[in-house]
């Protein structure tokens, strides 16, 4: 009976590692199927996304097109302004020459139109079906009204957002303003030319003359659609939508959906081969693994009471090498450490014992190990300035996972302050809290940073604030004066007729010019808090925190005075002298009003000085 028993035994322990090899056979199987859906699922995502890519590449390519084909038809209302400007107002035949050019050539035109320089319509072109824009009269209750004075202003074409035309249905307007010059010599507004185009007519004849076929097109603006053209069932999944700069208008998206052909053509039915092949490769794997397995038992067994020998002695060598692997490692951290410039520290942040350091730790600010040890142990915060918060900081930090570098200060051994950036980490070992850290000295890097923020802010040429700068500015001054309901004064100054001191002076003179101009204008600043900004150009920009419009009137007073006591010769002005034109504009901001509205305003206002006779200061007032 004792003998069957320990056969019986025998035998099942003989059977447990069969069933541990076939256990290990089934998952490798289970493994090696999901390998290979794993491998045709990466293919079919490789394979969508190389049509992803391709199908984007076709929607910017035809967005190109589009945007190049209204810019080249663009291009027949420029050569009119020009000629407008260089050879005068032209004639009504010559003018309808040109504008039946335009219409013979492309057909997405609505009509051509003039409009003199109080902005009514005189000529039309076509007149069959525009009938409802003559006489028509652009005011400033109408949509396009800011568009059409800006582009005035810029002297720049300007592309409308879609509006509700006359002639009925919607529509979009270029805006190209007209010059001549005057008796005196001097360039004035004559009007525009516009090209009035109907939404739908304008977006089929662009896309008639480009390879459209293989999606199905939709216009948005501000995300509304605007227009669209179904060809065929599309491809949700392959949607792309690209911004469409309508010449300088960039408020447009094209949304392109492939068609379903389109679509097809990119597929491939290489993930389903490489599947197929797989999950073959996988059963016959799996059944050469079986037929080995009986193989392998029979071996095992003999092998196995070799094997637990083997793997004794085996293992107590490797505890031997892992021991004294471990010693030298230790010995290793401990070298390293101290030829670091960084210093590395760990702490009981309750009694300020140092566990570890290294030589750099206390070495860069001037102390011995001993002198360190004792300060940090009997006066932190003088050390390390306010360490006892940082301390709670790195706690408050690791309980809610936020980033643990801190940039502190620390007191050197003669006094002085080094700034250090230290990273560190509260660990719990055996139920005792130590603070693991890493400082280091980044003095140089502050100051650089400060260097680069400084030279982010300023204008190259004059040395004043730049456009990056007065936009932070504005914004921020705005913010906190709505919280304490105080006035924000906003001057926007153009120097007179600075392209005639180019031309007649030199480059070279011209930006000796602007920067005397600069020196003037920081000297009229009366506080701290003012700035003054180059806005670009000709053009400066002084921002004027709690300043009401009797402060900024006086400050205006004073540039024009510094101005003329500048005394620079300008051959190319009335005055015989340098000068400038300023619009003021003074608001209480609040959350009704925004920023731009400022520049708005005072921009308006500096136009209205310009517009009677320059040298002078006008103030925005709300109509």
């Amino acid at each position: 009976m004792e003998l069957d028993s320990l056969r019986d035994t025998t035998s099942i322990t003989a059977e447990r590692p069969a069933w541990r090899a076939r256990l290990a056979l089934v998952l490798l199987a289970v493994m090696l199927l999901g390998a290979s859906l794993l491998l045709w699922q990466k293919m079919v995502t490789i394979e969508r996304a190389h049509a992803n890519e391709r199908v984007a590449a076709q929607a910017r390519l035809l967005t190109r097109q589009l945007e190049g084909g209204l810019t080249t038809q663009a291009q027949d209302l420029y050569r009119v302004a020009e000629l407008w400007q260089h050879h005068g107002r032209l004639s009504r035949d010559e003018w309808e020459l040109q504008a039946r050019f335009s219409l013979q050539h492309f057909r997405g035109y609505q009509a051509i139109q003039w409009a003199d320089a109080d902005l009514r319509l005189r000529w039309i072109l076509p007149m069959a079906g525009n009938e409802a824009a003559a006489n028509f009269q652009l005011t400033p209750a109408h949509p396009n009204y800011l568009l059409a004075m800006q582009a005035k202003t810029q002297g720049k074409a300007v592309f409308s957002n879609s509006f509700e035309l006359v002639q009925g249905g919607r529509g979009f307007a270029l805006y190209t303003p007209l010059y001549i010059q005057n008796d005196r010599g001097e360039r004035t507004f004559d009007g525009f030319v516009q090209g009035i185009f109907r939404v739908q007519t304008l977006m089929d004849e662009l896309l008639d003359t480009v390879d459209s076929a293989g999606f199905n097109v939709r216009l948005l603006e501000f995300g509304r659609p605007l227009y669209s053209r179904e060809q065929a069932d599309f491809s949700a999944g392959l949607q792309q939508e690209l911004p469409l700069h309508l010449l300088n208008n960039r408020n447009f998206t094209l949304q392109l959906n492939p068609t379903r052909k389109l679509a097809q053509q990119l597929s491939s039915p290489l993930p389903m081969v490489v599947l197929g092949a797989g999950l073959i490769t996988t059963l016959l794997l799996i059944a050469a693994l079986a037929l080995a397995l009986e193989n392998a038992r029979r071996a095992g067994d003999l092998l196995a009471s070799n094997s637990r020998l083997n793997e004794e002695v085996g293992n107590r060598e490797l505890i031997e090498q892992v021991l004294r692997d471990s010693r030298e490692r230790l010995q290793l951290v401990v070298d390293l450490t101290d030829s670091s410039r960084d210093g590395l520290f760990i702490i009981d942040p309750q009694n300020r014992n140092i566990l570890h350091m290294n030589k750099a730790t206390y070495s860069s600010l001037g102390y011995s190990a001993d002198e360190f040890r004792e300060q940090l142990r009997d006066h932190p915060e003088s050390l390390l300035l306010g360490f006892h918060a940082w301390v709670e900081l790195v706690r408050q930090a690791q309980h809610d996972n936020q980033g643990k570098i801190f940039q502190r200060e620390m007191r050197r051994r003669n006094g002085s302050i080094q700034p250090a950036e230290i990273s560190a980490q509260l660990v719990q070992v055996n139920g005792h809290e130590y603070l693991i850290g890493v400082s280091r000295d980044n003095n140089e890097r502050l100051q650089l940073e400060a260097q680069l923020q400084h030279l982010s802010q300023r204008d190259g040429l004059t040395g004043l604030y730049n456009r990056r700068f007065f936009d932070h500015q504005l914004h921020s001054e705005w913010r906190r004066l709505q919280r304490i309901g105080a006035p924000m004064s906003l001057l926007m100054l153009d120097v007179d007729h600075f392209k005639a001191y180019n031309d007649q002076l030199g480059h070279l003179a011209g930006d000796d010019a602007l920067r005397k101009v600069a020196t003037a204008l920081q000297s009229c600043l009366l506080r701290d808090g003012d700035a003054v900004c180059r806005y670009g150009g000709e053009e400066f920009a002084l921002i004027l925190a709690n300043t009401d419009q009797a402060g900024a009137e006086l400050i205006a007073a004073r540039i024009h005075h510094a101005l003329a006591e500048l005394h620079l010769p300008h051959p190319g002005s009335p005055l015989s002298c340098l000068t400038a034109s300023i619009g003021l504009s003074t608001v209480t901001p609040n959350r009704d009003s925004h920023p731009d509205s400022l520049v708005a305003h005072s921009d308006q206002a500096l136009y209205q000085a310009k517009h009677q006779g320059r040298n002078c200061t006008c103030v925005w007032r709300k109509s």
